[in-house]
């Protein structure tokens, strides 16, 4: 499991902005990937599973993060 900041995982996913990643969260399709430290409350993602589930619930479309090339 390989956790990190939402912030970080939109920009290693592609996208522009965390937003989107955070819309998801609080509609509810990604909170099992979700980890809450406990002493500072930071949420955190498990970036390879979350890979996963977006690749099944996002629509592709030309332009997608996902025909992007990582950096």
């Amino acid at each position: 499991m390989h956790l990190m900041t939402i912030s970080e995982a939109a920009r290693r996913l592609g996208y522009k902005s965390r937003s989107q990643l955070y819309r998801l969260i609080n509609d509810g399709y990604l909170h099992q990937h979700v980890h809450i430290q406990q002493h500072t409350g930071q949420r955190l993602v498990d970036i390879e599973l979350l890979r996963q589930k977006l690749l099944c619930i996002c629509q592709w479309r030309p332009g997608s993060v996902f025909l992007r090339r990582p950096r």
